[in-house]
């Protein structure tokens, strides 16, 4: 699945392999931001991109903010990603949409505007991400709803999709225990956690 992903991020790829300079923007909820971590995925994933591309200098912006929905993220958009000219954006909404019961019409319709705002005018690269699953199986069931249309956005808007539900899973499936990677009681990932969706970011590189 992430072979037929690369192309998502060849141009950023390419850059960071000539040794130019790239700005990548992770935009999302609390699961970007890093809550209650000292550091989150996109902390570790500028530290890879920077071993494998010694040459090359990676801005990394940390535009995730706890608490937000999709529709959060569409009003922030401008200052948050667009004002940054970035050559990448990750996009990673979900969880609080799903908790919050935003309906998975308009969970799309928001994510599908983003695309949309972001191509017409920086033109970047653009990743849709998956979260991680939820220990509370109730809240588990509805997620993956939300992770599911995800896909299904990137597929019909022609972006990139990195499973991180699926590459967890993988790993639980393994025999590594579900909370070895969780913050015990607060549903979000550790930094071990965090390791495992930088190196699925790192796939497409």
């Amino acid at each position: 699945m992430q072979e037929g992903q690369r192309r998502f991020a060849e141009k950023t790829r390419q850059d960071l392999e000539a040794g130019s300079n790239a700005t990548i923007v992770a935009f999302g909820d609390s699961i970007t931001a890093g809550f209650a971590v000292r550091r989150g995925f996109p902390s570790f994933w500028r530290e890879r991109l920077e071993q494998k591309f010694p040459e090359a200098k990676v801005e990394m912006i940390n535009s995730g903010i706890s608490g937000d929905t999709s529709q959060d993220g569409l009003a922030r958009l401008d200052w948050a990603v667009l004002s940054y000219e970035p050559d990448l954006v990750t996009i990673n909404f979900g969880i609080n949409d799903a908790v919050l019961d935003l309906s998975l019409d308009e969970f799309k319709a928001n994510l599908t505007k983003m695309i949309r705002r972001i191509r017409s005018e920086p033109g970047s690269e653009i990743l849709l991400l998956s979260s991680q699953p939820l220990e509370t199986p109730p809240y588990d069931r509805i997620v993956q709803d939300y992770y599911r249309a995800i896909e299904d956005v990137a597929r019909e808007m022609e972006v990139g999709f990195v499973d991180v539900y699926g590459a967890w899973m993988e790993r639980v499936r393994a025999g590594t225990p579900l909370g070895s990677l969780i913050i015990s009681g607060l549903d979000h990932p550790n930094e071990a956690g965090y390791r495992i969706i930088a190196e699925e970011l790192m796939k497409l590189f």
